[in-house]
């Protein structure tokens, strides 16, 4: 490298370590605080929930009905500003699920744009863990959620 690559790099990587504490920040502030409020409901509900991965820069989150049916969700560091929140479903007897993915600013993670995160994985759980369940004729009718369909 040059001297104005040098330069460049480590400014680059002044910011990416600061943004690095942000996403701690709102790891710790936000995405923490919503999946408390989720713990409480889902247990409630009879959904486990665990937290198996975390480390800096990245959080992810388990939502499971049973052992082999869950949503992991997962708040990633993107580039420099960005933290990326994707689910994986796991739903036995269901199509692969195509992950959600969203790309959240961190400085707009508000409560309420997590809280909307956490709403539609675990919509899409349910969802898919319905239709499996009508496709062995377990269950005849889906539940129809209040403000839903």
């Amino acid at each position: 490298m040059n001297a104005w690559q040098e330069r460049f790099a480590k400014k680059v990587e002044t910011v990416r370590l600061a943004s690095i504490d942000r996403f701690e920040h709102v790891a710790k502030d936000v995405i923490n605080d919503v999946f408390a409020e989720f713990q409480e409901f889902m247990a409630q509900q009879g959904v486990h929930t665990s937290a198996p991965m975390s480390k800096k820069g990245l959080r992810t989150l388990k939502f499971s009905i049973s052992e082999n049916t869950y949503v992991l969700l997962t708040f990633r560091m993107a580039g420099i500003e960005h933290c990326d929140a994707q689910c994986e479903f796991f739903v036995p007897g269901h199509e692969k699920i195509s992950p959600i993915s969203e790309r959240i600013e961190l400085g707009s993670a508000d409560p309420k744009a997590i809280r909307r995160v956490f709403e539609e994985s675990l919509d899409g759980l349910m969802d898919a863990y319905v239709e499996s369940l009508q496709s062995r004729d377990i269950i005849q009718d889906e539940p129809v959620a209040a403000g839903r369909k």
